[in-house]
């Protein structure tokens, strides 16, 4: 089973005996009680995904998990044009689908991580991290014989299969600016 998966299904647990203990206590409910809903939903949000990729979650891969945590980030992103009145009915109506999609995504890119929430926020969270275009380097450096290879693209796949979930087109165009 994926580690990102068991991370997610233990915090799930938490959120659960969480919300639990806070509905038995006479506490307020205020923003900590929301982040134990938001990490609930979240939580059983991703899990229930898995059959969308044809994956039985306790047969599923870091990878598989990845790749559901990035959908569900978009989903999120989408829903949170919505709500943050980013999108409207009159900016989407008589759009055709990949339009809309279109539209979806230069509005997502426009407004970069400035357009979040809570849900997206813990979804990230399980995400491995990022380095930095530095570290990206250094690696690089240190553990791909570029000789190797035809082309200087071709070293993606090995890249991209040690920081699993890196974003693609971050590492393309450090091998484009600097190999």
């Amino acid at each position: 089973m994926s580690q990102i998966l068991k991370k997610i299904k233990e915090d799930l647990k938490i959120a659960m005996k969480k919300e639990i203990t806070f509905r038995n206590s006479d506490s307020l409910w205020d923003d900590k009680f929301n982040d134990i809903i938001a990490q609930k939903e979240t939580s059983r949000a991703i899990i229930s995904m898995f059959p969308d990729i044809g994956v039985k979650p306790n047969d599923a891969t870091d990878d598989d998990t990845i790749k559901l945590i990035k959908r569900y980030i978009n989903m999120e992103k989408t829903r949170e044009l919505y709500v943050q009145k980013f999108l409207t009915e009159k900016d989407v109506e008589g759009l055709s689908a990949k339009e809309l999609n279109n539209l979806i995504f230069t509005r997502c890119e426009e407004l970069g991580d400035s357009l979040t929430s809570s849900r997206i926020d813990i979804a990230k969270s399980y995400l491995p991290k990022a380095l930095t275009e530095e570290e990206l380097i250094s690696w690089i450096k240190e553990n791909v014989d570029f000789s190797q290879f035809k082309n200087k693209m071709q070293a993606m796949k090995i890249i991209m299969s040690e920081f699993k979930g890196m974003d693609g087109n971050f590492v393309k165009k450090v091998l484009l600016e600097n190999f």
